[in-house]
């Protein structure tokens, strides 16, 4: 009868070993923006998820009973676009989710048992099947035709399935997909499979074992990527509107740290009465250097020169006109600027630039009278200026221009 009761109570603590170990997966998952790797904490759901993703990283970190069996991670982005910048944007969202991971836990790499970065056709698929969109069924046979990577224009690639969707009634179908469908097709994610650590049975119930590696260690190695993205600038001085000059510049990246700037100025009319103006014709091309890596944003330095066309008259007995309408001022200087995002797309930016150059000027002076035909010539005056010559406030909005440059790490160096 003791038998009995001993064995019983052996199966029972087996029976409760087995279910303590039992592991336990918990997944977590944060969205991107459009065309975005880095995180949007505002963005959709992600502020509540990385509250979540925090406090469960504490509990693992402080439970000394829970034992982090593997994690694997995901990045993805949503089948519209380039095939080349979807597939950068699947790394290093990748990346940038197990950097905020890594940011609350420290993390050995022989847990990490997947690096997937994917573009989720077959999530894609899932999403329109369970929908009630428009010509479901059409979308669905394009889908499953499968991959077919074709040439695009600027030397990129892109899913002839994409092509097709686009271009399904003029656009219609498309736009009924980009909201929820797409966006919800732009994630980084996480899966961590854990179980109890238990502390060592006793000896007479359970005969102690040599300790061996429970899990294979497998780290996959992801390649390194960078991006090269040159925008397009259309922008505007708010300082030369206030001056009642109306202004647009343009301003394209030519290269990491590096954009070239073309702002031109124009003024045709008088400040609310005859005696002031400041009528103008500026073109100031410039060469800015960005001491920012990733983007052109953030602090710069530049190298302009310029052309003025000048007629100034601040209400007072002279009015300065450059000599006969022909002689500009032609020179130059350096300037220095900070540029920001300001939207959450990152399209709209503020820039603050001031600059200082060295012009030789050689001007007329008028007497400054209602009539300019009465305002008769006084003298002819050849001086250099050497002080301020930009001063701005400047919005912009950009396009990226859709050219990419990818670089994988490989031994020996860089490719």
């Amino acid at each position: 009868m003791r038998r009995k009761y001993i064995i019983a109570i052996c199966i029972m603590l087996l029976g409760t070993h087995a279910v303590l170990a039992q592991t336990v997966h918990r997944s977590f998952r944060i969205h991107y923006i459009i065309n975005i790797a880095e995180i949007d904490s505002a963005f959709k759901d992600n502020t509540e998820s990385i509250a979540e993703l925090k406090a469960y990283l504490k509990r693992i970190q402080n439970d000394t009973t829970i034992q982090v069996k593997n994690i694997r991670f995901r990045g993805t982005a949503s089948p519209d676009g380039g095939y080349e910048f979807n597939q950068w944007l699947c790394v290093n969202r990748l990346r940038t989710f197990k950097e905020l991971v890594r940011s609350y836990i420290d993390i050995p790499d022989s847990i990490i048992i997947a690096n997937v970065s994917d573009i989720p056709w077959d999530g894609f698929r899932d999403k329109v099947a369970e929908s009630d969109i428009e010509h479901r069924d059409e979308v669905l046979k394009i889908i499953d035709e499968g991959q077919r990577i074709v040439p695009w224009f600027n030397n990129r690639h892109i899913d002839a399935r994409l092509l097709k969707l686009k271009s399904m009634y003029k656009g219609k179908v498309w736009e009924t997909l980009k909201s929820p469908i797409l966006e919800d097709l732009r994630f980084g994610a996480a899966v961590f499979e854990t179980y109890y650590k238990l502390p060592p049975p006793p000896r007479s119930l359970f005969p102690l074992v040599p300790e061996t590696p429970p899990f294979p260690s497998l780290q996959v190695e992801l390649p390194e990527y960078e991006l090269w993205m040159p925008r397009l600038y259309l922008k505007t001085n708010t300082i030369g509107l206030a001056l009642l000059s109306a202004n647009f510049a343009v301003e394209a990246d030519v290269a990491r740290h590096w954009s070239v700037t073309l702002p031109v100025y124009y003024c045709a009319i008088d400040w609310f009465k005859s005696t002031i103006k400041f009528r103008n014709f500026t073109v100031q091309p410039e060469v800015r250097y960005w001491f920012r890596h990733s983007d052109n944003d953030g602090f710069f330095v530049g190298a302009h020169l310029e052309m003025a066309y000048y007629n100034f008259a601040f209400d007072g007995a002279y009015r300065y006109q450059d000599y006969r309408g022909r002689t500009p001022a032609l020179g130059g200087g350096l300037s220095v600027g900070y540029r920001k995002p300001i939207s959450k797309n990152k399209r709209w930016r503020m820039e603050f630039t001031l600059g200082a150059g060295i012009y030789p000027l050689d001007y007329s002076t008028f007497h400054n009278t209602p009539d300019v035909r009465d305002g008769m010539w006084i003298s002819r005056h050849k001086k250099t200026y050497v002080g301020l010559d930009q001063t701005a406030v400047t919005f912009a909005y950009s396009f990226d221009m859709k050219k990419y440059r990818k670089v994988t790490q490989k031994k020996g160096g860089r490719k």
